[in-house]
């Protein structure tokens, strides 16, 4: 099997690169991401994601605040085989940025893309009026 297709060793392999702090919940405009029960919140509701999903928004959360080359983000995420295929990024980046910011308007702007660098998770995010 091709070893892009593995997606139990990526998994592990990711939980050996970062531990995020146990009880940490990081808040990103009106969103909660509680890191220790890998659950993600909007107003007390929870958005549910794939794995894939997770384990990106989770390494952005770890990091948040911090703007992370898409060589990173891929190596961390999907193994350093995937280091240069900025295109797989950007479609999954896609699909997060749809359940996170649905029903936001047109963009909250929590994922912030920084053009030809990566991307960051806007800790400074105004939560929109309730």
């Amino acid at each position: 099997m091709n070893s892009r297709g593995d997606s139990s060793g990526r998994s592990a392999a990711l939980s050996r690169r970062y531990e995020p702090a146990m009880d940490e919940v990081v808040r990103a405009g009106d969103l909660e991401i509680d890191l220790r029960r890998r659950l993600v919140r909007r107003r007390g509701e929870v958005i549910p994601l794939s794995k894939t999903e997770w384990l990106l928004l989770q390494y952005l959360a770890v990091n948040a605040g911090k703007v992370m080359n898409t060589a990173e983000v891929l190596s961390a995420v999907w193994g350093p085989e995937y280091r240069d295929d900025v295109q797989h990024l950007r479609v999954w980046i896609s699909r997060l940025r749809r359940k996170l910011e649905a029903g936001q308007g047109e963009s909250s702007g929590i994922i912030k893309t920084m053009q030809g660098v990566g991307y960051m998770l806007d800790v400074e995010a105004p939560q929109p009026d309730r």
